[in-house]
């Protein structure tokens, strides 16, 4: 069992009497103390930090723009406090129109022209601007506006309701849940003097989320400004970072679930994408339940002349709860709320005539996204998802930022609570200079795989109370290697009911192609797979000779998520295992004959069940372009009936600049989303659709600047255009094999004008893929998606041949 701090431990017995005086507490209660002053007029600094605009999240929403022909947009834009006024004349002049301003936390909206959007950026005192893509809530995901195919003899899916103020998106959600209304209705409310507290159930932010975005700002700036507590639902996406948005913000008090001592499997855990510690508290019962305790503390403490401040409400909520054992920090951030201790706390607090000091962490995150945060790779607390290994040992700095109180150093001791041994400081104390930043050294080392959270306090020596803490977290991932022949295996001998188990996979770059096999002994269980932006339903019911099959093409790099969810009777002799693949290839540089090849292979990775290769022939089209006013260029292709493939590919010509590719199906008019090649590393970005609807597509390539340069590819197969034929075996490969097949193509009607006629060839598992088809890991069809049917087959490596179609050797390419 593990020891409660001192603070804890001396405040307990009085705060069991605390829980007596609150519930006894029956006559009126005497008139309060004055309101006391904002933090703004309280000396603190208000937050305050610059991101990039645009923004990836903003590219993508210019991509849809340009592919639907949208000229206008909504603009969020956050600036430095007091000097909106001059920011909002500055954009009057570009030729925006103001819909709505808060001056007094640097916030407003515009309607504009999207070619003026970079210039709103680049003005004086502006923070950051962004664009409100209408999406529920702000989320990347809804904001991207997929494509939605109706079922074979069904009617097509529903379409969401529609949002016409936010300009773009017109049809991705309810205006009401769009981002910038739910940020100017926080606003709204923050201005009232009729909230002792602002509570929010529902959340909202932008990618790469964390708590550096702009609704974060916000949020933190009306707690500042207004000093009005602000408390969020955590969230109920089930999985190791997934509190995001505005219940991520540094002065927010995110609330998770807790019943039972336990986390639902449901419940969003932290930390946040950008390190910061996340969820604040846990509340038994609804989320209504913990806004009413802090109103209930707030109501207390001014009744005993406490401080009863945004900030010191919220020091006290986070400093008082109580830690559940057997949970990691990441799981219930600080405990279970305890308005009880909440209220010693305070007591102690003036009694012992402690100033409440503000610090700021700054700490290193390395994630698949934490290279698109404000700072990258630099967020509110330590968190790496990526790169870590059992039993590796390093070192990393955390930054410790003293933003109030005395001009003299003070000193502060560590305490850590939570650790399971993977984190230690080097130094017993801290001594903290005003306004300068101080270094705190850590040695890491986790012991096994997994998830590894801790808390790490500071201890005001003088009172004994804790005034500060942040969240570390590593996950350290079990590898794909050579040794384990590239597959990861996980066996339970049983999970109990109600539980949950998490294994964590770190995928390489250049993958094309994840395996998972899952299967039970007895009872039933269900699997979940997240990471990055992995858009991946989850499985069905898997049952004793139910097994499943998902193979995942080309996952984009990084640490991915396995959660297993027994049912309520538990689950027995379970299996997860993973497995990776990839063939690497080349074309022969003597050209055998006419509109022939030698195809050599390499199988880097797991095994193969059987190789095959499949041919097509199509027309290709090559370009070499420069991005647009915005950095954008789109491109027209029009696709025949009976076609078999649509592919897209956009790459610098120097292997540095950063592009982005979008495909959209415009063949019912509107153009829809079909995909998206953005986060990956790789310097090429392909796109692959199979048998694509017939009539018009869009593909916009994002050169991220104005006349950067890049190639630009399409080809589009059909039988038409020809065929081709292998010779050699279609046979297990196992890993490192090496081989080779001579491939010849027959050429048929000419390439339209401006085209190229080539031959494409492929390599698939086609056993690999009986497998998935008899054991499906989701129900894709109860979604009425059609979208959402897996893409087969799927393409371990890809190579193309240019034929010439007079009879003469052709050049491979």
């Amino acid at each position: 069992m593990r020891l409660r701090p001192a603070w804890m431990r001396r405040a307990w017995p009085a705060a069991m009497l605390g829980i007596a005086a609150l519930a006894a507490c029956s006559k009126a209660p005497p008139e309060p103390p004055p309101a006391p002053p904002p933090l703004s007029k309280q000396g603190l600094s208000l937050s305050s930090w610059k991101a990039a605009s645009p923004d990836l999240h903003d590219r993508l929403l210019l991509a849809n723009a340009t592919a639907k022909g949208d000229t206008e947009a909504m603009v969020m834009v956050a600036t430095e406090v007091g000097k909106t006024k001059d920011v909002a004349a500055a954009i009057v002049a570009l030729g925006g129109d103001i819909q709505t301003r808060f001056d007094e936390v640097g916030y407003l909206r515009v309607r504009l022209a999207l070619d003026r959007f970079a210039d709103v950026g680049a003005l004086p005192n502006v923070l950051m601007a962004h664009l409100d893509g209408g999406g529920a809530h702000g989320l990347y995901a809804n904001d991207r506006d997929r494509v939605r195919y109706p079922l074979s003899g069904s009617s097509p899916p529903p379409t969401p309701s529609q949002s016409t103020d936010t300009l773009l998106g017109n049809d991705v959600g309810s205006p009401s849940a769009s981002l910038s209304i739910q940020i100017e209705s926080l606003l709204t409310a923050a201005v009232s003097n009729e909230n002792k507290v602002l509570a929010r159930d529902d959340d909202g932010g932008r990618l790469p989320g964390g708590g550096l975005d702009l609704f974060a700002l916000m949020a933190n700036r009306a707690f500042e400004v207004h000093s009005t507590p602000l408390l969020f639902a955590a969230g109920a996406f089930g999985g190791v970072e997934s509190v995001t948005g505005a219940s991520s913000g540094r002065r927010v008090i995110s609330v998770g679930e807790v019943a039972d001592n336990r986390v639902p499997v449901t419940a969003s855990l932290g930390p946040a994408a950008d390190g910061a510690l996340k969820p604040d508290v846990l509340s038994p019962g609804d989320f209504a339940n913990a806004a009413s305790e802090a109103e209930a503390l707030i109501a207390a403490a001014r009744a005993e002349s406490l401080p009863a401040d945004a900030r010191h409400i919220a020091w006290a909520l986070r400093m008082s709860a109580r830690r559940v054992d057997g949970l990691q920090t990441h799981e219930q951030g600080f405990g279970v709320i305890d308005t009880a201790r909440a209220l010693e706390l305070l007591k102690q607090l003036r009694d012992r005539k402690l100033d409440l000091p503000d610090i700021q962490t700054r700490a290193p995150v390395k994630t698949y996204l934490s290279r698109f945060l404000p700072e990258p790779g630099v967020g509110q607390g330590l968190y790496e998802r990526e790169g870590w290994l059992a039993r590796q040992k390093d070192t990393r700095n955390i930054t410790l930022l003293r933003q109030s109180g005395a001009d003299t150093p003070l000193t502060y001791s560590l305490q850590w609570q939570g650790n399971d041994g993977t984190f230690k400081t080097t130094h017993e104390e801290v001594s903290l200079p005003f306004n300068q930043a101080v270094e705190i050294p850590l040695e890491i080392s986790a012991a096994e795989v997994g998830v590894h959270s801790a808390q790490l306090y500071l201890i005001d020596k003088a009172s004994g109370l804790p005034v500060h803490a942040l969240m570390t977290t590593i996950v350290a991932a079990k590898p794909f290697t050579a040794a384990n022949n590239y597959r990861v295996e996980h066996r339970e001998p049983s999970l109990p009911g109600a539980s949950v188990k998490r294994y964590f996979l770190e995928v390489a770059p250049n993958i094309a192609s994840l395996r998972l096999d899952a299967g039970v002994g007895g009872g039933q269980m269900r699997l979940r797979l997240t990471g990055g932006e992995l858009d991946q339903l989850p499985s069905k019911i898997i049952a004793p000779n139910q097994p499943a099959v998902l193979l995942v093409p080309y996952p984009p790099p990084g640490v991915y998520e396995v959660t297993v969810l027994p049912t309520a009777a538990g689950a027995k002799d379970v299996s997860v295992a993973a497995s990776i693949r990839y063939v690497d290839s080349q074309l022969d540089d003597k050209v055998p004959g006419v509109n022939s090849t030698t195809f050599w292979l390499n199988n880097i990775y797991a095994p193969l069940q059987r190789s095959e290769i499949v041919t097509e022939v199509g027309a290709r089209r090559m370009l070499k372009d420069v991005g647009g006013a915005s950095g954008m260029r789109a491109y027209n292709i029009e696709v025949e009936p009976g076609s078999t493939t649509l592919r897209v590919a956009a790459s610098p010509p120097d292997g540095r600049a950063r592009i982005g590719l979008y495909l959209y199906d415009c063949a019912s008019g509107a153009c829809k989303l079909w995909g998206s090649e953005v986060f990956t590393r790789p310097v090429t970005k392909t796109l692959v659709v199979p048998t694509p609807r017939a009539g018009l597509w869009r593909v916009v390539v994002d050169a991220t600047a104005p006349g950067t340069a890049f190639e630009y590819t399409q080809i589009v197969t059909h039988p038409r255009f020809g065929n081709g034929t292998v010779a050699g075996e279609n046979t297990a490969r196992k890993t490192g094999a090496r081989w080779n097949q001579k491939v010849s193509f027959q050429v048929g009607a000419a390439a339209p004008f401006g085209y190229d006629l080539v031959g494409v060839m492929d390599i698939i598992d086609p056993d690999s893929e009986a497998d998935e088809r008899a054991a499906p890991f989701s129900d894709w069809q109860a979604t009425g998606d059609a979208r959402n049917q897996p893409l087969r087959p799927l393409r371990l490596t890809t190579q193309v041949l240019r034929l010439d179609v007079r009879g003469t050797p052709a050049s491979g390419s």
